[in-house]
């Protein structure tokens, strides 16, 4: 063979060791880095996606913010995290005002602490009575035979209570305001009393005609005045889980002011 073409035989065959040991050494890696960075690249484009998705929501939530505050600190005062009597006595005061009857009572009883509801469950037929049971003597076995059936008794549906609410942190305050007036008077003052910023239970509404000494009830759409005697519960919800201290939720002993037309004793609404 000749010698320059072993020459030139050498000379290819280096160079293609170069290239490929140029590929391997210089490309490949480049290779692999472009295609890292492009997976990483996915990967952070993924992620700032998500971020603006969260960014978004919380500028949504903070545009909601004081919708929110005002609605946390409503219900805040409707159950507040102590009795405030006083305050109730100048929330009832307004509303009494509003309606135009003059509030001549007011009455607290200490605190009850709130106890979980239990669920009642079907009774139970006694089973002495539906089998086994032998007949009366003389009885016709045909005629029981088709005698109806009773129906069962309803079942009473579960009660859900909230988990945070308990006997620890929530307690409730019955309350009782007597007022004078008519009717529709009467009325409206109890619908101001349920719409009011703190929240009240009405559990009891009863009337006497005003003036008399027997206590007789009377007629609920007489439009004379009568004296309306108002009962409900008011409540209290404490942070945490501490019981409440004795004086806290309400006064230690029932509490009534009542007054009288000549206005030397103190009323609930000031006259």
């Amino acid at each position: 063979m000749d010698r320059n073409r072993i020459k030139m035989i050498a000379a290819a065959l280096s160079g293609v060791a170069v290239l490929a040991l140029g590929f391997l050494l210089g490309v490949q890696p480049q290779l692999s880095s472009a295609s890292a960075a492009a997976e990483q690249r996915t990967s952070i484009e993924t992620q700032n996606e998500g971020l603006r998705a969260t960014l978004a929501q919380l500028v949504a939530e903070n545009d909601q913010l004081s919708t929110l505050t005002t609605d946390r600190d409503a219900r805040r005062a409707s159950v507040p995290d102590a009795a405030d009597m006083p305050e109730l006595i100048r929330q009832l005061d307004g509303m009494a005002d509003a309606a135009g009857v003059p509030v001549t009572s007011f009455t607290t009883a200490d605190a009850v602490s709130y106890e979980m509801p239990a669920s009642a469950a079907a009774p139970v037929a006694d089973a002495a009575t539906t089998d086994g049971a032998e007949p009366a003597e003389g009885a016709d076995a045909d005629a029981d035979a088709t005698a109806p059936t009773e129906a069962a008794a309803p079942t009473a549906p579960t009660t859900f209570t909230d988990p945070a609410v308990t006997p620890a942190n929530f307690s409730t305050i019955a309350v009782t305001v007597d007022i004078e007036g008519s009717y529709d008077q009467a009325l409206d003052f109890v619908d101001r009393l349920q719409k009011g910023s703190r929240l009240f239970l009405v559990t009891t509404i009863t009337s006497t005609e005003s003036g008399d000494s027997g206590g007789e009830e009377s007629d609920a759409a007489a439009p004379d005045a009568q004296t309306w005697t108002v009962g409900g519960l008011v409540f209290v919800m404490q942070d945490g889980d501490a019981t409440p201290a004795d004086g806290d939720a309400t006064t230690t002993a029932p509490t009534q002011a009542e007054g009288t037309d000549e206005g030397t004793d103190t009323t609930a609404s000031g006259r």
